[in-house]
């Protein structure tokens, strides 16, 4: 191993171009990317994508894809195919279309609390964006998450120094020693586009969530409009001392804080502090949480462990749904075999409020969705479609909430479960779900 005088020493003769950086990777290799906005730009990924006619069955995973680049691409990588295989725990709008052009695409399931475990044994090469090295130490900026287990597993760690990416406070820290090399290339970050304002369904759905979040709990959500509209009722409704421990910062956080609704000084865990393993927002979010030292990043393995979200008082978790069967199964990934999203934390949390000291587990999803050809179908099923993976089983299932109401399974019996779930589903439907429960459940 050799030694050096100084960090800044080794982190100058770590310091390669992308091209370089890349040239390590070898055939069949797992390159694993840091989550979201902890991911490699384009600069460093198309360096690698740049060697497809001398690499083959290369596996490239990565987690909450955000940054445009070539490897969504459906017909880039189907030209490249004998030499990438991608495969992601999430899909979004913007890698979905590789899923559904029939490209070389795989989905890799996992339990976001052991993730880092999970990639830190497959991962040959791991690529992350962090900020400029300081004292020895390079900041990982706006994603944790699984970053750490995966650097220290990894046999080819690679950073890409980005001097826009802001500093977090947390366990957030690795040492310049930690990597192989470091590619400099500056981008800004990227803001999330908003798709407008929450919709009155959403309000709706929204109005029956905020009827279950007390002054003084601790919440747990993520990002879209629907979100976006329960921080908005939060506010309406004078919400007092709330705290946060969640995978992301929800929306609308900073404002939440400057009006004193989240204050966190009731948490019965990290007091005083917003704890999360990563952040997505706007500019206003990423000015927010730039060394605050009330915002602070831990791994998944440690913010999502059921073992310490019981350790939180009034634990509030509030998941999205794609569809739940009479019995209280949950689906959250996949419709007629398309990948729609990921499982990732919501079991986490949910089975961590469930055992929380006054904690509640709410799962949300509007009453129907409309099929490509125009059909509208109901959300709540008989039974979850052939094929569809159960994300939540039926024995945590607690709060469902739809824009008709709120149905709570936590204590009842399958019959009592599927009468409180038809009362939440569309008028619509309500008629033939009744006929089914008691052919399903006589």
């Amino acid at each position: 191993m050799r030694t050096y005088q100084s960090w800044q020493d080794e982190y100058k003769n770590k310091l390669v171009s992308a091209e370089e950086a890349v040239k390590h990777v070898k055939s069949k290799d797992v390159v694993t990317f840091g989550l979201a906005l902890g991911g490699p730009t384009a600069h460093l990924v198309d360096a690698l994508l740049a060697r497809a006619d001398e690499l083959e069955k290369v596996r490239i995973f990565d987690a909450v894809s955000v940054r445009p680049m070539k490897l969504y691409d459906p017909h880039f990588m189907n030209s490249v195919r004998d030499s990438f295989i991608y495969s992601s725990v999430l899909f979004t709008p913007v890698n979905r279309k590789l899923a559904g052009n029939k490209s070389n695409v795989d989905y890799q399931s996992i339990n976001s609390s052991d993730t880092g475990e999970r990639i830190a044994r497959f991962t040959d090469v791991a690529m992350v964006s962090v900020c400029r090295p300081e004292g020895g130490r390079v900041n990982l900026g706006l994603t944790n998450f699984y970053t750490p287990e995966m650097i220290r597993g990894a046999k080819l760690k690679i950073a890409e120094v980005n001097d826009e990416m802001p500093m977090v406070y947390g366990e957030n820290w690795m040492d310049v020693s930690d990597f192989d090399y470091f590619v400099e290339h500056n981008s800004p970050i990227p803001e999330m586009k908003r798709k407008g304002e929450p919709s009155a369904l959403e309000f709706a759905i929204a109005e029956n969530v905020a009827s279950l979040i007390k002054d003084g709990d601790c919440i747990q959500m993520g990002i879209g409009t629907l979100p976006e509209a329960i921080v908005k009722l939060l506010h309406n409704k004078g919400k007092k001392d709330l705290g946060v421990h969640t995978e992301m910062f929800p929306m609308g956080l900073p404002a939440l804080v400057k009006d004193g609704i989240v204050t966190n000084k009731l948490k019965s865990l990290h007091s005083g502090k917003v704890v999360a393993t990563f952040c997505m927002g706007n500019i206003d979010m990423y000015d927010f949480v730039t060394r605050n030292s009330d915002c602070v990043f831990f791994p998944a393995s440690y913010i999502n462990a059921p073992y310490v979200l019981r350790e939180i008082d009034n634990l509030v978790a509030i998941n999205m749904d794609l569809e739940i069967d009479l019995m209280g199964q949950m689906n959250c990934e996949m419709i007629d075999y398309r990948l729609i999203g990921g499982a990732g934390g919501q079991l986490d949390f949910v089975i961590g409020a469930a055992w929380s000291r006054g904690g509640r587990a709410i799962n949300v999803l509007p009453s129907t969705r409309t099929l490509k050809n125009g059909e509208v179908v109901s959300t709540i099923v008989p039974s979850l479609a052939q094929g569809s993976p159960v994300a939540i089983p039926h024995m945590y299932s607690q709060f469902v909430v739809t824009e008709y109401g709120v149905a709570d399974l936590f204590y009842r019996t399958w019959r009592e479960r599927a009468d409180a779930l038809i009362s939440i589903a569309h008028p619509d439907f309500r008629s033939e779900l009744r006929k089914e429960a008691k052919r399903i459940l006589r």
